[in-house]
């Protein structure tokens, strides 16, 4: 918003790998209602588990298990198994109970942190060195144009949205297993998140009007993420707003933080 000058109410799709939640969670996959000085969550992505918290961002595979749980339910060993997934000699009854009881396993909604998860089930990086890896050779496969897989956008008991994606896990695993090609499981899933949020953010207008929608977060910085998620929120009319000067990841937030401060200052607000 301060780097294209824009004021009011935006839709807000800040999507990153892990940060601090107001209610205690990782966040990362987060729609907003926002200004310059409040805002508001109106959905975020379905949170998941991060089996053995730190460890899991370091061991994708970890958070690839936790989605194929979430998508599988009791079944998930099967598809693990099949998929390779897991490091041999893996004990999967005490990864489930890790997983179930949230044992120094926190709960994330971050995209960055789904896109490690997709990479490791689709076997491109299992383990990293550097955080981000798995996500940047997951964007390498994608092309711009890609099936779109299918999702839900769900209603929370407190009235927030959720974007499921277990629908996606699934379709997912059946491409891997019946054998199409890295690159079309690639593209198919940064398409599918390009429709996801644009179908969001066309509920957020329905229910408040707004129609300028501003992108940032570190996952931005993926050029076909970017680029296919303004092309669908224009083709569905929206004013679009993102990153040309300023970085889309943590290099952006001190400018983000100066701004908040600013405006609440200068409207008395404190």
């Amino acid at each position: 918003m301060a780097e294209n000058q824009i004021e009011g109410d935006v839709i807000g799709l800040a999507m990153d790998g892990t940060g601090y939640g107001l209610d205690g969670n990782a966040w990362g996959g987060e729609f907003l209602i926002a200004n310059s000085t409040q805002f508001q969550r109106f959905g975020h992505l379905q949170y998941f588990v991060l089996p053995g918290g730190q460890k899991a961002i370091h061991e994708p595979w970890r958070i690839g298990v936790s989605l194929l749980k979430q998508a599988y339910g009791k079944s998930w060993p099967q598809i693990a198994s099949r998929l390779k997934l897991a490091p041999d000699q893996t004990n999967f009854e005490l990864l489930d109970k890790i997983i179930e009881t949230k044992l120094n396993s926190p709960l994330s909604s971050g995209l960055g942190r789904l896109f490690d998860g997709v990479a490791a089930i689709m076997g491109l990086r299992r383990n990293v060195s550097f955080e981000g890896q798995a996500a940047m050779e997951l964007e390498a496969k994608a092309k711009l144009a890609g099936v779109v897989l299918p999702f839900e956008i769900l209603r929370n008991q407190d009235e927030s949205y959720i974007l499921d994606v277990s629908a996606v896990i699934r379709a997912i695993v059946e491409n891997i297993l019946s054998g199409k090609s890295m690159e079309e499981i690639a593209s198919a899933f940064h398409s599918t998140l390009a429709a996801a949020f644009a179908a969001m953010s066309f509920e957020m207008r329905k229910l408040t009007g707004i129609n300028r929608v501003a992108l940032s977060g570190g996952c931005f910085q993926n050029r076909v993420l970017l680029e296919g998620t303004v092309t669908e929120l224009k083709k569905n009319g929206f004013g679009v707003y993102y990153h040309s000067q300023v970085p889309a990841n943590d290099g952006g937030v001190s400018l983000g933080q100066a701004v908040i401060a600013g405006s609440i200052t200068k409207k008395g607000l404190l």
